[in-house]
């Protein structure tokens, strides 16, 4: 089967106030005779990661090539395919149809670094459990909401300050911003939208984000980073901006937080 590779691509807006907006979205994953995990630099199988679906309360693991198997699924929307390994960077990608689900797929994962922070490996349900059938991935909610923030204290280094950091969002879904609308990310047919979804890093506003998708990236600006003590992520999901008697926020999923180092 013809190999394809992944496609990243990141759009980066400047806004004030050191918040920059991010687009990104994984249209490609490598595909191939069966389905396999590999090491990013060795391309060697890795054996024992696991693999879940967990809109679809689906779990496996792979072999000791790195090989595994999914069970037959229908994708009526976009569903988040996670994949764990210890010492292994977490990673997670947006499976769309069922064509990119149901075909052999090869997925490479990298090692992790020693400044690398895995704030969050959970899928998380932001909004108020209050969604139209037709808001993006509506049919594949399945977690109750936490309300509409998140937030996650943890330690950065003074070796990480003097370094260059981002916030990775793994994986989004679930977004009706005007943006996500205009690209048929969801099926909303009024002209309601939603506003971005907000990220904060100690208290100040450091991106947005538009669209759903894998691997967003939002640089972390290094003056607002306390080194050897409590730093806080905070997201808050955005509000419909139509007309309404009352705050009603839009219903997203998130997996996979983490803070990288470059």
């Amino acid at each position: 089967m013809k190999k394809q590779i992944i496609t990243l691509f990141l759009l980066m807006l400047i806004m004030p106030a050191n918040a920059t907006t991010f687009i990104g979205e994984v249209t490609k994953v490598g595909q191939q005779d069966s389905n396999r995990i590999i090491d990013s630099q060795t391309k060697q199988g890795v054996e024992f990661a696991k693999i879940t679906i967990p809109q679809k309360n689906i779990q496996t693991y792979s072999d000791g090539n790195g090989n595994f198997e999914l069970p037959p699924i229908v994708v009526k929307s976009p569903l988040i395919m996670n994949i764990e390994k210890e010492g292994y960077r977490p990673f997670s990608i947006t499976i769309n149809n069922n064509a990119s689900l149901n075909s052999p797929m090869k997925i490479e994962i990298a090692k992790s670094e020693a400044l690398d922070i895995a704030i969050d490996t959970e899928i998380l349900h932001l909004g108020d459990n209050s969604f139209s059938k037709n808001s993006a991935n509506a049919s594949d909610f399945r977690l109750k909401s936490m309300g509409p923030s998140y937030s996650k204290d943890f330690i950065m280094t003074q070796s990480a300050k003097r370094a260059t950091n981002y916030l990775i969002i793994g994986s989004i879904v679930g977004l009706d911003t005007q943006l996500a609308k205009s690209m048929g990310q969801n099926k909303i047919k009024t002209s309601a939208f939603s506003s971005p979804t907000e990220v904060y890093f100690n208290g100040n506003k450091i991106g947005e984000i538009k669209i759903n998708g894998d691997g967003q990236r939002i640089k972390i600006p290094g003056s607002l980073i306390k080194a050897d003590a409590k730093n806080q992520i905070t997201i808050k999901t955005g509000e419909n901006m139509g007309p309404t008697n009352h705050i009603d926020y839009d219903d997203i999923e998130i997996m996979n937080l983490s803070i990288l180092t470059e």
